[in-house]
């Protein structure tokens, strides 16, 4: 399903044989018809996610000028349920119709809709239930005084954003047929359709409230647009109400470890903001917010390549071409890797020319945070690629790495922050990352997937990219001492 995004700065089996009888089949990769189809997908894919990215910084420029570092620290932690409860209403609705034999069948996305709005509604009455569990707990001063979670407007702020889930699980899930045969074009018009006319409320409310209501209702229009839109504009049935006993087998099959693994990825997603909100300032946590999202672009980046594009394209060579998987893996992953790597060098050298550019003097402390968050690019880089697991039908895989990041997470940033106190911490959220690389390493040997001279030979891209920092640093400190 296509994501909501709450402000500014915030967002198989085999299918049959694939040649004619009594002649060899042509390589899946060699057939100019799918590769056309992979580089249509993947130009719509980073067209549409670089038009967001535009909007979302040019916005938060704005943003951050009529509003107070404090409310960005309140939206964090508000954003953390939000965005959990939006990872938690998924099902594993779009891998497992991606690869599933049976995902093309109205019967199949019928149920599929009807387990999404349900699973909807669940997860938003419990989030009601933790918002009013955290204003009893600070109401009983069982929080640190001054943390972010006393803050009086939070609780209503979190079940307000909660039921974008309901909203969401309306969604058509024409979404996620037009993902399976990498039809994004109409996706991308809906989703930066979705965020123009969202964060263009948000501005607007908050140069006329001063409010940090304007994100909640931001939102709001951001969720209604994509659902409506995914059923009035994109071809194909509409979805009614179905159970059909099959489907719902099929997809629980797949989908439980989807379900567990999306439970552990918010976990571990979540870790950070739920520790530092209880240890520091609405402020603090505003400034990290700031630096954590100008980082996590990167991610979002490849994770949407890789789940829109990559993914279902790794799954029609597993199903159809297993002994090519490797060789389509590699060269898949090369850009990813370079990308990744050397932006945490250059991010490392100009972490403080970067906040200087973005925002006013208030926002200066985000340099340093910036700069230890950057070690984190050399880790996050492998959560898009484990999509690969579900290419190969093995979801557990990608539960078995999210519950590893999920303990690791919790066990080394509380130790790091009690040892070395808050930048302790942020070195913890940079590389808690690390334990996974030995799994990941052994599920890769197991599905010949792994090469070692590949592993290091990556690497140096992390000095290719300080350099690039330090002299991209020393070019903007040139023009500004010029003017």
């Amino acid at each position: 399903m296509v994501e909501a995004s709450i402000s500014p700065d915030w967002n198989g089996e085999p299918s049959g044989p694939a040649g004619v009888l009594g002649s060899p089949a042509p390589s899946v990769e060699s057939q100019p018809r799918f590769r056309n189809i992979i580089m249509r997908a993947a130009g719509w894919s980073m067209m549409g996610y670089v038009l967001l990215q535009v909007l979302r910084i040019a916005s938060s420029l704005i943003l951050t000028r009529l509003l107070i570092p404090e409310m960005f620290g309140i939206m964090a932690v508000a954003t953390m349920v939000q965005v959990s409860v939006s990872m938690l209403s998924d099902l594993g609705l779009r891998p497992a119709a991606i690869q599933s034999r049976m995902g093309d069948e109205q019967s199949y996305l019928d149920t599929a809709w009807t387990l999404q709005i349900l699973h909807g509604c669940l997860i938003w009455f419990t989030c009601v239930l933790v918002a009013i569990g955290i204003g009893r707990a600070a109401h009983y001063g069982l929080f640190p005084a001054g943390s972010v979670y006393t803050v009086p407007e939070l609780p209503e702020i979190i079940m307000a954003l909660s039921f974008c889930t309901v909203i969401m699980g309306l969604q058509s899930t024409k979404l996620i047929s037009a993902f399976r045969h990498l039809d994004l074009g109409r996706l991308t018009v809906i989703e930066v359709t979705a965020q123009v006319i969202s964060l263009t409320v948000a501005v607007l409310l908050a140069w006329k409230t001063g409010s940090i209501w304007a994100f909640v209702v931001s939102t709001y229009v951001s969720c209604i647009v994509t659902t409506v839109l995914s059923h009035v504009w994109l071809p194909g049935v509409n979805n009614s109400f179905s159970w059909e006993k099959e489907a719902v087998r099929d997809l629980i099959r797949f989908g439980r470890w989807i379900m567990l693994s999306s439970i552990l990825t918010v976990v571990a997603a979540s870790g950070d903001r739920v520790f530092l909100a209880g240890w520091t300032s609405p402020m603090m946590l505003g400034l990290y917010s700031l630096a954590f999202n100008l980082i996590s672009m990167l991610e979002g980046a490849g994770g949407r390549l890789f789940s829109t594009v990559a993914m279902p394209a790794l799954s029609k060579v597993a199903r159809e071409r297993p002994e090519q998987l490797r060789g389509m893996f590699l060269k898949i992953r090369l850009p990813f890797d370079l990308v990744f790597i050397g932006s945490a060098g250059a991010i490392f050298s100009g972490g403080k020319a970067i906040i200087e550019f973005l925002y006013d003097d208030r926002y200066l402390e985000a340099a340093p945070i910036i700069q230890i968050l950057s070690f984190s690019l050399l880790t996050t880089r492998f959560g898009p690629l484990s999509a690969i697991y579900l290419a190969v039908n093995e979801p557990r895989n990608q539960t078995i790495l999210n519950f590893v990041r999920a303990i690791s997470i919790f066990v080394s940033i509380p130790v790091a922050y009690y040892m070395f106190g808050f930048y302790g911490a942020l070195w913890a959220i940079a590389l808690y990352g690390l334990p996974v690389f030995a799994v990941i390493f052994y599920f890769n040997r197991r599905h010949g997937l792994h090469s070692l001279p590949y592993e290091v030979g990556v690497l140096l891209a992390w000095p290719v990219g300080f350099l690039a920092g330090t002299l991209a640093t020393l070019i903007f400190e040139r023009a500004g001492s010029m003017f």
